[in-house]
């Protein structure tokens, strides 16, 4: 009897790893919660800091990208705390065995033997290398030729405080290592690839991967001009990898190998 409720209780479990998803969302409802994350970044981003920049007086002494980089931070909390809320909803519960399991935070798993093992995050490797290329020879983006106007929208890049008036400012150090946890784990990976990706195969079916990349994408529209190389960035570098071998590891991994690069680049900043 006992031997018969454990292999019960392992088949359960291996399933769990596989299909944490459940009843798959509806498009509605996969809008929704893509509109719940992006809403507070657009809002940040075109309302809330052009108007501090305006009442304060903020001249360009203070890069923009300053002034809205606590904003994103801000944004990037709300999608775990949101991440957290449709956990909790779902599952009633939010210890880390359950959010594993539902969020696909598991050992990798090879889909032709079912094995599940730690040494399949090796293929990640890959994807870092072309993620690495594609950050030095960076693809193209018709939309600013399409569509004019998006060049006169706020832009904020970390390439505004890239001069000699922010050496020896090690605030922006303290920014940098309070955005990685949640730009590259606990915030949009969350969402997009923890929250979302598992429940998006019953309106995408096998290309839910790609249109997991193309939500993660428009969601970027705090920075438009670079939506269309982010969508086909996120789905196929992030997005694919993940579902390919059901462990959202993959995608942290891979999307958090900007980290370093984020903290070398600001710490030659700040040493000059």
């Amino acid at each position: 009897m006992s031997v018969e409720y454990s292999t019960i209780t392992a088949v359960s479990e291996y399933e769990s790893q596989d299909n944490p998803d459940g009843e798959q969302y509806s498009l509605k409802k996969i809008v929704m919660i893509w509109a719940l994350a992006t809403a507070p970044m657009t809002f940040f981003a075109f309302v809330l800091t052009p108007a501090l920049i305006g009442w304060f007086n903020i001249t360009e002494s203070v890069p923009a990208f300053l002034v809205f980089w606590p904003f994103m931070i801000l944004g990037l909390f709300w999608q775990f705390v949101l991440s957290l809320i449709i956990v909790k909803k779902e599952t009633g519960c939010l210890n880390w065995q359950t959010i594993k399991r539902r969020m696909w935070y598991v050992k990798p798993s090879n889909q032709k033997t079912g094995e599940h093992k730690w040494s399949l995050l090796v293929w990640a490797l890959p994807f870092i290398g072309l993620s690495l290329i594609l950050q030095i020879v960076p693809m193209p983006d018709v939309l600013d030729t399409l569509f004019p106007f998006l060049t006169t929208l706020p832009h904020y890049n970390l390439a505004a405080i890239m001069t000699p008036q922010f050496q020896g400012v090690w605030l922006i150090l303290g920014l940098t290592l309070l955005t990685i946890p949640f730009n590259y784990f606990l915030g949009e990976e969350f969402l997009f690839r923890g929250i979302l990706l598992p429940k998006m195969n019953g309106v995408f079916g096998r290309w839910d991967w790609f249109f997991n990349g193309v939500f993660f994408a428009l969601y970027h529209l705090h920075k438009p001009l670079g939506i269309l190389s982010q969508a086909i960035f996120s789905g196929f570098m992030l997005s694919y990898p993940s579902k390919r071998f059901r462990s959202n590891w993959m995608a942290v991994i891979i999307h958090g190998i900007e980290a370093p690069i984020s903290i070398y680049i600001v710490l030659g900043i700040i040493l000059s």
